[in-house]
């Protein structure tokens, strides 16, 4: 285990130096990316994703590099029109591009960023190019249904839905990616549904983290889904529980037609989630949907980086940050 997780961090930082490289090229009057200070690479989830599992399955280190970097690119051009989107000042610990220059400015660099994601894609391997446009256009589509459901009561399995495609079908991508490079077409619905259920499971974290975490830790603002009508799983179950419901639905009535500086709605609404029980509700809903995989990994062909990647599963579903 030592061992791989020695070369996986090696590929994380060929991943970075990569990721540097590339926007170290570009002309300096299209965007100066040393002049800003912003995190291209955060948490590196995709990446590492992407790099165990190319290990478990024995594909080419170097190709998967280039598709671990691609993934990485991707999410942080769609992070960067989120913050468009959600008027975020916040991400990665550091002020948002869309803070720093505003929204055309965040915008067009989250278009160079996506260009660049499907150039990188191919120099992995060509055929990964247009299933990475796919998993986009996935991305949006997820992002457009959140985005029409704003303020709306919506059900578990909506929320489903959403986070299946808006986060899922990026990590289903690093998924598949391995799978090809590796060339295990056998495990290919595999390797999609093990993708796919990750991502959305990361997702589910990612929205008990806006009710459970703590600013400075989790690098972005918190209770920002509750403020912009966003209903995420652990509000929903919050919403349907017969004795909860009816004090969170006046809760969240209030949080969306009182004055945007009265906190206090918000913060309320967050604690009957949490002392609820339902963000925790939520967060046992991701971790089982990450170990109902573990079948799945037992078929891979290398054990100790199938381990590893069990072990990084785990640690996304207890993630607090």
């Amino acid at each position: 285990m030592e061992k791989t997780a020695r070369n996986i961090e090696n590929s994380l930082r060929s991943v970075n130096a990569y990721i540097a490289s590339e926007l170290g090229a570009i002309d300096r009057e299209v965007f100066n990316f040393e002049k800003y200070p912003f995190s291209f690479m955060g948490k590196a989830a995709r990446a590492r994703f992407t790099l165990l599992l190319a290990g478990a399955l024995e594909a080419d280190q170097v190709k998967a590099e280039k598709a671990a970097a691609a993934a990485e690119l991707t999410h942080t051009a769609s992070l960067l029109h989120d913050d468009c989107i959600d008027l975020a000042r916040y991400r990665r610990g550091l002020p948002t591009l869309y803070d720093q220059l505003g929204v055309n400015s965040a915008i067009l660099v989250g278009d160079i960023m996506f260009a660049m994601a499907i150039e990188c894609a191919g120099r992995a391997a060509p055929g990964l190019q247009e299933s990475l446009v796919a998993a986009v256009k996935r991305m949006a589509e997820g992002a457009l249904i959140e985005e029409n459901s704003r303020g709306k009561k919506i059900s578990a399995a909506a929320t489903e839905k959403i986070v299946s495609l808006k986060t899922g079908a990026l990590f289903r991508w690093c998924a598949l990616a391995a799978c090809s490079l590796a060339g295990r077409q056998e495990l290919l619905a595999d390797c999609a549904r093990l993708g796919e259920e990750a991502g959305s499971a990361f997702q589910i974290i990612d929205d008990v983290l806006d009710f459970e975490g703590d600013a400075g830790a989790c690098g972005k603002e918190t209770l920002k889904d509750i403020k912009e009508g966003k209903l995420t799983l652990p509000l929903i179950l919050a919403l349907n529980d017969p004795e909860a419901g009816p004090s969170a639905e006046k809760l969240l009535a209030a949080v969306n037609n009182g004055p945007e500086a009265d906190l206090a709605p918000a913060l309320d609404l967050a604690e009957l989630v949490r002392k609820g029980g339902f963000s925790g509700a939520a967060r046992r809903t991701a971790s089982e949907k990450l170990k109902d995989l573990f079948p799945v990994l037992d078929r891979f062909p290398c054990a100790e980086e199938a381990a590893a990647l069990k072990d990084f599963l785990l640690a996304l579903g207890e993630r607090t940050a």
